[in-house]
């Protein structure tokens, strides 16, 4: 009797302790990131027409997946390359001098670092921020970019006026269009120091294209624009 006790206890405390042996947990995907102090033109060379950028070993972390380069002034399609097994990349896409560039990684699982928005310097040898002369008081929240499910999904950014004065702005706008992406307010807009207006974004069914540069812009004295990346993850 002595001995069946034991082994039923035996048998309880195994129990117990499978019950609290928890289920390893996947690890999440790990977000892009890229160094801006290591993407450059990579030296001289005919960019009357096209611009190169090359980012040196370590500039992509983890080194993987894709470089992703959007000239913000045209509506060509997205360059893209492979990100190499060192974190580097080289990629050279249709561009002028005057033209600003949103250059992204993008993984495997589809998550997005956060964009390097790039305009040549006046000599032309390297790459500088884009204008954004009202940065510290114009805020868009998110500030980047904006990730969906897919069809039917909606999300929404916010536009804030932080400044000391009235702002104006054009009618949002589609870089390319070729995706489904709807959105509202679709007409221009004006914000009193303080005011605030949420841009809604949707996504209809999908169209043969899944991303797109939605522009939030001012008009007037001061002229900022702000491009906001949309996209569907996988």
């Amino acid at each position: 009797m002595h001995s069946g006790r034991v082994l039923l206890r035996l048998l309880a405390a195994s129990l117990a302790l499978g019950a609290c042996i928890v289920s390893p947990q996947p690890t999440p995907p790990e977000e892009p990131t890229l160094l801006a102090d290591l993407v450059s033109t990579g030296g001289p060379m005919d960019m009357a027409t096209t611009k190169r950028f090359v980012g040196e070993p370590g500039a992509v972390t983890p080194p993987r997946g894709n470089v992703v380069v959007t000239n913000l002034d045209t509506t060509d399609a997205p360059g893209v390359a492979t990100v190499a097994a060192d974190g580097s990349f080289d990629i050279t896409v249709d561009g002028t001098e005057m033209h600003e560039f949103r250059v992204e990684i993008v993984g495997p699982d589809g998550l997005r670092s956060k964009p390097l928005d790039l305009v040549l310097n006046a000599a032309g040898s390297a790459y500088e921020p884009g204008p954004r002369p009202l940065a510290e008081c114009l805020v868009l929240d998110p500030a980047f970019s904006l990730s969906f499910d897919g069809a039917g999904d909606t999300r929404s950014l916010v536009v804030r006026n932080d400044c000391p004065d009235e702002l104006s702005f054009l009618a949002p706008r589609l870089r390319r269009g070729q995706a489904a992406y709807g959105f509202d307010p679709t007409a221009p807009f004006v914000l009193a120091p303080g005011g605030a207006q949420t841009i809604t974004v949707d996504v209809g069914s999908q169209a043969n294209e899944q991303v797109d540069v939605l522009f939030v812009e001012t008009t007037g004295a001061v002229r900022d624009r702000r491009p906001m990346t949309l996209f569907v993850t996988p």
